[in-house]
């Protein structure tokens, strides 16, 4: 049984679609993973030098819920990549196919 060419892209219009929402989902997961990692290996790295000022910082930062750039891993770049595979499989499916013209 031979599959026509329209019908190909159409499971591959929506298998884009599910993949590019796939990826928002996990880079956002990923990002806040990464975070908390690094957050943990910035307090141990600050518990370390045994530094009064630096501890005292460190505390208030936690309190105020404040964190170095550094540690802050950002979502973003893989929420863009998973709207761009999904806009193009939207794009794709908002293709008309010739020959099924609507009255």
């Amino acid at each position: 049984m031979m599959r026509k060419l329209g019908d190909v892209m159409h499971v591959f219009a929506w298998c884009l679609v599910v993949a590019g929402l796939v990826i928002g989902s996990i880079s956002v997961s990923y990002a806040t993973y990464e975070t908390t990692m690094h957050e943990e290996v910035w307090i141990q790295r600050e518990l370390r030098s045994q530094n009064a000022a630096r501890l005292r910082r460190v505390i208030r930062d936690i309190d105020l819920g404040v964190r170095p750039a550094g540690v802050i891993v950002s979502p973003w770049p893989g929420v863009i990549a998973g709207s761009g595979v999904t806009s193009f499989g939207i794009l794709l499916l908002a293709i008309r196919r010739p020959g099924k013209e609507r009255a």
